[in-house]
């Protein structure tokens, strides 16, 4: 849990004027009492729309590597707007939610209503387990080979293909998943529903009633627990998840845990 909550909620979320969930996942406790460092991991959603400003202040957080998890299309879309003079290494690992079937042409129909949309996106976060690990893999390989410098991982909303990211980073250092939990829930904090629904309203034409929408664009504790179900379903523990699927074995987490705790 969080050691003192208006302290940390003030150093966890940086303020940027071009997107809102902008945010530190570090400095939570680990199981064995240990700490994740702060201005190491960070988390966010898109950032495309980044002011002089926001530049400044993303080129001070000196973060190294960008894991961007949006589909080829939202990239070309909205390309990132980052300072030349503390560009990282960007990594593109694109997820495509709904594996079964086609996101898009689901959300221009508008013929799904708030509580098929809900299950629908209960799906979404079980298809990142197996049917996206690929994506979730390189992103650690990647992680494993930074040695200095911070991170970030994001997407569109920084909520669902995000969330699960760093919900498997603080798995692999050891945070109890109620703190897990804890952090999803924070995107309810900073993003603002209504202005996503009007964001996603115009980007897909939305033919329906915007308020059908909230469910998708809405941060749920049940979207992230269908995908540790399916986790806690197939493997003994989360560790063993990591290790024959993400490639994030004994050794490796003892080399993220002693690169990030403190």
């Amino acid at each position: 849990m969080f050691d003192d909550k208006t302290d940390v909620a003030t150093r966890r979320h940086i303020p940027f004027e071009g997107t809102p969930n902008f945010r530190d996942y570090g400095g939570y406790k680990t199981r064995d009492g240990r700490a994740i460092k702060w201005r190491q991991l960070f988390r966010s959603g898109e950032l495309s729309k980044l002011t002089d400003n926001d530049q400044d202040q993303f080129g001070s957080l000196d973060i190294r590597i960008v894991f961007d998890f949006r589909r080829d299309d939202e990239r070309l879309k909205d390309p990132s707007l980052l300072p030349e003079s503390a560009m990282p290494e960007m990594v593109p690992l694109p997820i495509n939610p709904g594996n079964a079937v086609d996101f898009v042409e689901i959300i221009a129909a508008g013929t799904m209503n708030s509580e098929q949309l809900a299950g629908f996106m209960c799906d979404v976060n079980k298809e990142f387990v197996f049917d996206q690990s690929e994506q979730y893999r390189k992103m650690f390989s990647c992680f494993l080979n930074l040695d200095e410098g911070g991170s970030l991982v994001h997407c569109a909303a920084g909520k669902d293909r995000t969330g699960f990211a760093a919900a498997m980073m603080l798995s692999a250092l050891g945070v109890s998943r109620e703190t897990i939990f804890a952090d999803y829930m924070l995107t309810a904090d900073y993003l603002s529903v209504d202005k996503e629904v009007a964001r996603i309203s115009q980007k897909y034409q939305w033919p329906g009633e915007p308020e059908v929408m909230r469910p998708m664009l809405e941060v749920r504790p049940d979207y992230l627990q269908s995908a540790f179900e399916i986790i806690d379903k197939e493997f003994p523990r989360v560790e063993d998840y990591l290790q024959e699927v993400l490639g994030v074995g004994e050794v490796e987490r003892n080399w993220l845990q002693s690169r990030y705790l403190v």
